[in-house]
């Protein structure tokens, strides 16, 4: 099974924010996962909010970063396509997002994922809406 999992969903697994055991479940059943291009960014952007709120020291910020990059290095990351922008901009279309939304939205449909996987609600019902099989990663 090729998952794909969006940032929101994929943070958790280095934030042990409630659902990271369905996202690790998940992972350990997919054959393939999957990540758009922008995803690691804004997996790293996610933790250096937490972590200038203080939810992480420094020295845990610098090995959960390591682990972020080393656990990319696994994935299927997907270059930004035209297909992919055509995917986002029709999404857009059909559902309230921000386009960086869309755009795993426009990943998963480019590379035909088995799931999509997000812990964001209106992300969740417009890839639904696409026809993407989708599980919502409840908060």
């Amino acid at each position: 099974m090729n998952v794909l999992f969006d940032a929101s969903a994929l943070f958790k697994r280095y934030s042990g924010e409630a659902g990271v055991n369905r996202v690790l479940q998940l992972q350990a059943l997919a054959s393939s996962v999957t990540a758009a291009v922008h995803c690691k960014t804004e997996v790293a952007s996610a933790l250096t909010r937490q972590w200038r709120e203080g939810a992480f020291s420094d020295g845990e910020y610098e090995r959960v970063l390591s682990d972020i990059h080393a656990d990319f290095d696994e994935l299927t990351v997907m270059p930004l396509t035209n297909l992919t922008e055509r995917f986002a901009i029709a999404a857009m279309r059909l559902a309230t997002l921000r386009g960086m939304d869309a755009l795993h939205i426009g990943t998963a449909q480019a590379a035909s994922v088995d799931l999509f996987v997000t812990a964001d609600r209106r992300q969740a019902a417009a890839a639904h809406a696409v026809g993407l099989k989708t599980e919502l990663i409840e908060i």
